[in-house]
């Protein structure tokens, strides 16, 4: 199963411990990384389609101190495309207000007309990627329709309505960016955590310390933030993903 982390803070911090520990999970994610860096509209992504945990360009990368306010980052366990760069997250598409838009998604879309009406026009074979496009072009449909850019709440109905139309029979956790709101999503028990330090969030796949304030983001229920705090919360949806394996949560070393 992929992994993911994302940090949304109003404070520039070091994340090089944070990074270590997470990207040392390469071991069992072993099909590619990346790691994402905003600067306002822009970001900055790094990425390979192999092993964190063997990536020499990424151990000498986490040697440079990482001091940052928003960070997305990714490990990979392939379910669905190749293992070329073009199919490792993060991805990124521009709405047509100009806004950049960055999607790390954890799971698997089993089954989705919406979703794989974007085979063949992505520019990779993830469904992954097709979640974005999906994205896409239901926000340049709310722009069009309003005439004029969203605010943040509408970008929020927007995601949050993407979610919904998304979620049934699949697996979705994602974390999102949009130059402004951070965006959280789980609908699968137990596969994404948050900690929250004053107005510095972090949410992971699995608890990165032992810290005893790392908590389950709650299920089935959209959220975004500014700044490291909660701004939106939508109501919970009824499509959680079922899975009958046990999941075992684990500690582990920074690299």
């Amino acid at each position: 199963m992929c992994e993911l982390f994302g940090l949304n803070s109003a404070e520039k911090v070091n994340c090089n411990e944070l990074l270590g520990t997470f990207f040392s999970h390469g071991e069992t994610n072993p099909d590619g990384w990346g790691l994402a860096l905003f600067d306002g509209n822009s970001a900055s992504i790094e990425k390979e389609p192999i092993s964190s945990a063997e990536s020499v360009y990424l151990k000498h990368r986490l040697s440079d101190e990482i001091v940052e306010d928003v960070v997305l980052a990714h490990i990979r366990k392939a379910s669905k495309g190749g293992l070329e760069y073009k199919n490792c997250h993060p991805f990124k598409r521009r709405d047509a207000s100009g806004r950049l838009w960055t999607l790390i998604h954890n799971g698997t879309i089993f089954e989705s007309a919406r979703v794989d009406a974007y085979i063949g026009k992505q520019h990779g074979g993830t469904d992954s990627e097709r979640i974005l496009y999906y994205l896409i072009d239901q926000v340049d449909a709310a722009i069009a329709k309003k005439g004029g850019a969203l605010t943040d709440k509408e970008r929020f109905e927007t995601v949050n309505q993407v979610i919904r139309d998304i979620t049934p029979e699949n697996k979705v956790n994602l974390l999102i960016y949009d130059g402004d709101l951070f965006y959280a999503h789980t609908n699968f028990y137990e596969t994404l955590f948050r900690l929250q330090k004053d107005d510095t969030l972090v949410v992971a796949t699995k608890p990165l310390t032992d810290d005893p304030a790392w908590e389950k983001v709650p299920m089935s229920t959209p959220l975004a933030y500014r700044k490291g705090r909660l701004v939106f919360e939508a109501e919970p949806h009824p499509y959680e993903f079922i899975d009958k394996e046990p999941r075992d949560i684990e500690y582990t070393k920074p690299l």
